[in-house]
């Protein structure tokens, strides 16, 4: 774990200026709250059961969510604990992902047909929250969890923890999507229109979340 903070922390996400040599200096630049975020995704992606390769590839999509979450509400100045809530937020959106992963991996009777593919695509969000429920975790972040591939549906208004992870993990499966229309990049029809920020999506896709080095978990 301390390993892969030391690496983060001088990857191309964060932009450290200098290089950061000490655990100490480490966790003051990166803060708590994202720390915490980090150790969490640690565990859950080292869980085991599946293989290297899938978690992997989940490992990196979460943490290039997070950093894009992170990045488009500092860009929309908000309060600073919700931009630590949307790194967390996005480290945890794919968490029923690794539930199904695991299940399968150590499930000798499943296989990877067409119906199981639709099972994780359809329930992965609501398995994920369930689980982030049980685990104690603030309702609004289970919400954003369990809706963030539907947040049309959300209680809250405005540009809340919701739309920040939907719209970051839209445009990460798409790397940026830089010129596509809304529709094009699976963001909900009418969303952003609702909020007024139909304009921003040109900015947000062109925030600087650098592909560079990405650690293993």
């Amino acid at each position: 774990m301390t390993a892969n903070v030391m690496k983060l922390v001088n990857s191309s996400f964060f932009g450290a200026r200098q290089s950061i040599t000490s655990v100490d200096r480490a966790v003051a630049y990166l803060g708590l709250d994202t720390l915490i975020a980090l150790v969490l995704g640690h565990s859950l992606f080292n869980s085991g059961g599946s293989s290297d390769r899938t978690l992997d590839r989940l490992w990196q999509h979460s943490l290039e969510t997070a950093t894009r979450a992170r990045a488009i509400a500092l860009h929309e100045k908000l309060p600073r604990a919700r931009v630590e809530e949307a790194f967390l937020g996005g480290m945890l959106h794919d968490v029923g992902r690794v539930v199904f992963a695991t299940r399968y991996a150590t499930d000798e009777s499943a296989d990877s047909n067409d119906k199981t593919v639709e099972e994780i695509s359809q329930r992965h969000a609501e398995v994920g929250a369930y689980l982030l429920g049980l685990w104690g975790f603030p309702s609004h972040i289970v919400a954003a969890v369990a809706l963030h591939h539907t947040p049309n549906l959300r209680a809250d208004t405005g540009l809340d923890l919701t739309v920040l992870i939907h719209i970051a993990d839209r445009l990460t499966r798409v790397r940026g999507g830089q010129g596509l229309p809304p529709l094009e990049l699976g963001i909900e029809p009418g969303l952003l229109e609702a909020l007024g920020l139909a304009d921003r999506l040109s900015q947000w896709s062109a925030l600087d979340v650098s592909d560079g080095e990405q650690p293993t978990p």
